[in-house]
This record gives C-alpha cells, structure tokens and sequence, in this order.
C-alpha cells in the first residue's frame, strides 16, 4: 500500500524484546572496549572506538539474529515432533460389582467373631490347601478358599503384620484394577484383598480372598495382626481339632 512504512529485517523475525536484548548486548561489549581504548593519547582512543562500532556492528548484529533464529527453529521443531508422537494414557482403574469364586464354601462362625473381639488372633494362608484361615482364641473362626501366586510366580513364605489397610480405592500397579479390602503383609508389595477365584492359583503373588469373605477379615483383624504364610499348615496350635478340607492337588490346575 502507498505511503506504508517498510518493516525492517528485525522487525520481521525478531519480536520488540528480542530486538531491546540484542542492543542492550552490543552497547555493553562496545562500552566495555571503549572504556579500554579511552585512556590512549590525543583522539587515537575515540577513533579506534568509532571503527570498530562501524566494523563489528554488522557482523554481531547478524550473528545473534542467526543463533536467535536457529533457537527459535528448534524450540518450533521440538514442539512439532512432541505433536506427532502419540499421546501415552494411563490406564484408567476398573471397578468391579462382581468377582469369581469357584469355591463358594467358606466357614464363618460370626458367633466367635462376635463373642471374642478383643481375643488374639492370626490368619494362616496354607498354599497347598489354597485355603486361609482366621483363628481366634485357639479356634477357626473363618476357612475360606484363596488364590495365590500362578505358575511362573510367586508368594513369599514367612510371617508377617498387617501393615496397610484399605477398604476401597487400592489399584494394583500391574492390572490398573481396583483391590477392595486391601490388607498389605509387611513391608512387601503383596497383600489379601477380594479378587477372583477360578479355582486354582491364578495372582501374581497376591492373596485373593472371595468377596463374600474378604469384607468380613478386613472387618475383624486390625494393623498390627500376625499372617502366616506356610506351605502346609498342621494345625497343632488348635485347643480343639478343626477338620480341614483335603489337600489342594497343584497338578489339577494345569
């Protein structure tokens, strides 16, 4: 358009403040040298200073706009490829109304539970029966079935306290699913919590209770509460014998 003002090579590529900055550079470096040169005998030190401003302007000039241009340039091309890679989800939990339980014969004397609330107690995970029980006072007050570790995992033995409880809102880092009545055994990543039970050991080294049975351990062990962790428990710590359901064959699970 007639009478347009013509728009320099720096106010094409360079905003206001990056123009302001390359000034501000160029008058310090050459008010540093002049301040070197300035104690010379008669004008040599003024005449030195004004050819090197006429000398050195255009090539520092040009000079920081390119790096300033191949900064922007690459910041322009990072945020590109950042664009065309495809965006990682994280998996988002899935709660369950309903969970599995090929067994579905757990004992429960709610009479013990009940009459017996601040009595001792422990839990037993018997790996070969695949069964847990709740003792309170010397007596079974709960035999439920369990699942533990598959085939190329494992469950580690030993004895343990329930450190960590937590009714609802666990998400197990490996599946993205929730662990209701999530009740963590020492200092381990492993725990008791509801989950299925197809009728053999299918957890990655977890202690799946049945979601019937699970809400009523959680309800009656507290932090603090001993789990036994055994391959086969002999019950002679009973005051009265407890008739155990028979031996858990592993080879029928395969």
């Amino acid at each position: 358009m007639a009478g347009a003002r013509q728009t320099s090579y720096q106010e094409r590529f360079f905003s206001p403040t990056e123009r302001k900055a390359f000034w501000i550079m160029l008058t310090m470096k050459h008010f540093f040298f002049f301040r070197r040169f300035s104690q010379l005998p008669g004008k040599g030190g003024l005449l030195i200073v004004c050819a090197s401003l006429l000398l050195t302007a255009p090539n520092a000039e040009a000079g920081l706009f390119d790096k300033i241009k191949a900064k922007q340039a690459a910041k322009r091309a990072a945020r590109a490829k950042q664009a065309a890679e495809p965006v990682k989800r994280k998996p988002v939990p899935r709660h369950r109304s309903w969970y599995r339980d090929e067994h579905k014969d757990a004992y429960i004397n709610q009479e013990l539970l009940d009459g017996e609330k601040e009595a001792e107690r422990k839990v037993i995970i018997d790996i070969e029966r695949q069964r847990a029980y709740l003792v309170v006072k010397g007596l079974v007050a709960i035999d439920s079935a369990v699942s533990t570790a598959r085939r190329g995992k494992y469950t580690q033995r030993g004895t343990y306290i329930v450190t960590e409880k937590i009714k609802s809102g666990k998400v197990s880092t490996l599946y993205h699913v929730y662990m209701p009545n999530w009740m963590r055994l020492g200092n381990s990543a492993v725990g008791m919590h509801t989950g299925d039970l197809p009728g053999y050991p299918a957890s990655a080294g977890c202690i799946r209770l049945p979601q019937s049975v699970a809400p009523v351990i959680y309800a009656n062990i507290s932090r603090g509460v001993k789990v036994e962790v055994v391959d086969s428990w002999d019950e002679s710590e009973l005051v009265m014998p407890y008739t155990m359901p028979q031996p858990f064959l592993m080879a029928t699970a395969y």
